[in-house]
């Protein structure tokens, strides 16, 4: 059996970068598990993870979106993970927590935010935090995703704004065509929003029947995710150095 050798950096320098979405079933775990898995096709060792949620403390759904990751890209580390039911049950040690399981990974990864942009993760008393303090206290940047929609102006520019009001690092933006769409403006809208921020759009990963996180079904993501993304950011944003 060929043994991993763990890349030479310290545990704590290993690189990532936050998926963050405009709304709930907005295509975030697709986003994911395509940009890493193209990644590793390419030649690079990436891991797309998702530590913490929101979940009932009863629930059938906890870590299926992990389990997702994990069937798709196969993880060179293993993963801790928790949920609380709602940002007012998770502590100031629960934050920490989340944040070393994220330091202790040996590769570069990317996270999956629970929730949305702006949603609170943690809210105790008059402290909230959301994904955007979870970035710059990993002090990784952010690829925002939204749902390809006919109204993606009116659904992203509020988070565009939000960004920039934050003082976000923030590489990009890019869509997941969660259902089959017909958008005939699509090409004028993102034209309309590269003039109006300067975050960039970095592509779309396009529909597929094949897909399905919650049946851990790959499909074409990996191919439609290569066709559709400009990954040349997500490379520079997680430090890969061309394989050879």
């Amino acid at each position: 059996m060929w043994e991993v050798k763990p890349p030479d950096r310290n545990l704590l320098d290993a690189r990532g970068l936050l998926v963050v979405g405009t709304h709930p079933k907005c295509g975030k775990s697709v986003a994911c598990a395509g940009l890493a898995g193209v990644l590793n096709d390419l030649g690079f060792t990436v891991q797309a993870i998702k530590p913490f949620s929101f979940q009932p403390e009863v629930t059938i759904r906890d870590g299926y979106e992990q389990a997702f990751f994990d069937r798709l890209n196969p993880p060179q580390q293993p993963l801790e993970l928790f949920a609380k039911p709602s940002p007012r049950k998770v502590t100031a040690g629960d934050w920490q927590h989340l944040q070393e399981l994220c330091r202790k990974r040996v590769y570069p990864y990317i996270l999956e935010a629970p929730g949305s942009l702006a949603s609170p993760i943690r809210f105790v008393d008059v402290e909230l935090n959301d994904a955007v303090d979870l970035s710059k206290a990993l002090e990784i940047p952010l690829v925002l995703v939204t749902t390809k929609s006919p109204d993606v102006i009116g659904t992203l520019a509020p988070m565009l704004s939000y960004l920039w009001s934050r003082d976000a690092k923030a590489i990009g933006w890019m869509a997941v065509e969660t259902q089959p769409v017909r958008v005939p403006d699509w090409e004028q809208d993102v034209l309309f929003l590269r003039g109006h921020t300067d975050i960039p759009y970095l592509g779309e990963i396009a529909y597929s029947p094949s897909i399905s996180v919650e049946a851990l079904q790959q499909g074409n993501l990996f191919r439609i995710t290569e066709l559709g993304v400009d990954l040349l950011p997500i490379q520079q944003a997680l430090n890969l150095r061309v394989p050879y």
